[in-house]
């Protein structure tokens, strides 16, 4: 298993970054990557609740969120990923000041394929899943900043 976490303050007061967060059909709004998401689960918030993720570039996943503490992080399993054989997702959120938030997203993750997803992971999933996580921390804190959707790119300030 491999995990890989980033750390960014993003410019939102925890409940508003939480409330984006949490809410599972609102990561379209602030994640680049994210072309739509799909609310499956009856209520789109806490333990249970699931989204079918979208991507651009036409892959997909499911996420159910497994275990979550207000305004402290939400971890959710992924499953329907594509080269995966296990995913875990959280989103950490600490208040840094009243207007600053510090967001933590790490995945905790294995690969199929035996040596050759060894091989695959030390050489490009590592670096992808960084890349990735600071996309979508820009993107959170420019819809935090705005109100705005970010679209398929976090747009200039």
């Amino acid at each position: 298993m491999s995990v890989v976490e980033k750390t960014q303050v993003v410019n939102g007061p925890i409940d508003k970054a939480w409330a984006a967060i949490s809410k599972m059909g609102a990561v379209e709004d602030w994640h680049p990557n994210v072309a739509h998401a799909t609310v499956l689960s009856e209520h789109d918030t806490g333990i249970g609740a699931s989204r079918r993720v979208e991507f651009h570039d036409g892959r997909s996943v499911v996420e159910t969120v497994i275990e979550e503490s207000e305004r402290q992080f939400t971890t959710v399993e992924m499953t329907e990923a594509p080269m995966m054989k296990r995913a875990l997702v959280t989103i950490r959120t600490a208040e840094r000041s009243p207007d600053t938030t510090d967001v933590t997203f790490s995945i905790d993750y294995g690969l199929q394929f035996g040596p050759v997803g060894w091989l695959l992971d030390a050489v490009m999933m590592r670096r992808m899943f960084g890349k990735v996580f600071g996309v979508a921390l820009d993107g959170l804190s420019y819809h935090l900043e705005t109100g705005e959707p970010v679209g398929d790119s976090v747009p200039e300030r």
